[in-house]
């Protein structure tokens, strides 16, 4: 496409993985129609908001509270994040630390328009939640891509990322729960990886908005090693934890001097967050049980759905531990992702994500989530697995 009279930033932001959605919005079209789709692609789960949230929000309104808020949030609410961030990694934090954002997605933006220049390098690991390359990039640094091997489980090797260092290495960005594979990494990388961006003035940006959906362990996290966070900034969001993915609601939390310029940069590029949002993310983070009960019914959906892939010949995957994805290898089937998600909405009426947007090396691959209810993953599974076996048959 002509970029015509653009900026360089709209050809960064606008590279191949920005279509890896095409097949999802074809799905969501048809469901308008009245289409019965089993829409398997964009993270945003059946699960509602919890009513105390929601009843949080509307009392939040008819107090007023609808102006401009601080540009770093509302001091209550980061104080509220700051002691959830104490129970999930420990040590002393201060809502001096935290900066409200426009959901995850805007935390990270902004954290990397914060912590890179052009032609700096941030390592990537690969298969890597696709807008990544806009969020690293936009800014004008390389990323570097560092691929996880899926017969290791997708294991974090952090040998494979020293190697890929150089003297023009700025950042790292990991993601654990991960999407999309549902790897949750070891503690011992994670602390060894930790350690080394310390000692070689490296930034380690760690995206986890899927911590509370660890199914065979704990979650685990960089932030959790109390002498590197002078090096760390970590990203949450109340999306997956508390079902609420269309409030837009996250926040990054880093050392003083990242969050004084993030907030410069909020208000260039945001100007707050509404207050009435803000007021409901308080109310959430007091809301420990929705968690555990959605961990619950993810790891079920997960279990259920695996259990119904497994019945191909033609099909392969590492089972997730965390998050709400499968990674499925179909490259025994003879086509691609991108292919194979096109006709398997065709031909069996199930979106899923084609891989070629988390990577070049997951391009046979095509990520679906386990995000509806147990009965219609069952009747998904079964389609999948009919759907390739036709197509080996081919």
């Amino acid at each position: 496409m002509d970029n015509g009279n653009l900026s360089k930033l709209t050809e960064r932001i606008s590279g191949p993985t920005s279509k890896a959605w095409d097949v999802g919005d074809l799905a969501s079209r048809r469901m308008l129609k009245g289409d019965d789709i089993i829409h398997l692609g964009v993270g945003d789960p059946d699960l509602d908001t919890p009513k105390p949230i929601r009843d949080a929000l509307f009392n939040a309104i008819n107090d007023g509270k609808t102006h401009y808020a601080p540009l770093a949030g509302e001091m209550h609410l980061r104080d509220a994040i700051a002691n959830h961030a104490q129970d999930l990694y420990g040590g002393s934090i201060s809502g001096n630390n935290v900066v409200i954002c426009n959901g995850a997605q805007g935390a990270l933006f902004l954290s990397f328009q914060c912590l890179t220049d052009p032609g700096d390098e941030v390592i990537v690991l690969e298969p890597y939640y696709s807008p990544y390359p806009a969020v690293v990039t936009a800014n004008g640094a390389k990323m570097v891509n560092v691929q996880l091997k899926r017969e290791d489980d997708y294991r974090l090797n952090v040998n494979d990322i020293k190697a890929a260092v150089t003297s023009k290495t700025k950042a790292m960005l990991i993601n654990s729960p991960s999407n999309p594979t549902g790897t949750v990494f070891e503690a011992s990388a994670i602390a060894e990886l930790a350690h080394f961006c310390k000692d070689q003035n490296i930034w380690l940006v760690t995206d986890e908005v899927y911590w509370s959906m660890c199914f065979d362990g704990d979650h685990v996290s960089a932030y959790s090693i109390q002498e590197c966070r002078d090096h760390v900034v970590v990203v949450n969001s109340l999306s997956k934890s508390h079902a609420m993915t269309g409030w837009r609601l996250g926040w990054a939390i880093g050392p003083d001097n990242f969050v004084a310029a993030l907030t410069s940069l909020m208000q260039a590029a945001q100007f707050g967050i509404n207050q009435f949002v803000q007021n409901a993310a308080v109310e959430a983070l007091k809301n420990k049980e929705c968690t555990r009960e959605f961990n619950a019914h993810f790891k079920s959906r997960r279990d259920v759905f695996c259990a119904g892939l497994r019945k191909s010949n033609h099909l392969s995957f590492s089972t997730p531990r965390g998050g709400m994805f499968v990674l499925l290898d179909i490259s025994a089937t003879g086509v691609d992702g991108k292919e194979f998600a096109e006709r398997l909405l065709d031909d069996e009426n199930v979106a899923v994500v084609p891989g070629f947007g988390f990577g070049e090396a997951a391009t046979n691959t095509v990520r679906i989530g386990y995000l509806c209810d147990e009965p219609r993953l069952v009747k998904a599974a079964a389609r999948i697995v009919r759907f390739a076996e036709k197509l080996s048959a081919e």
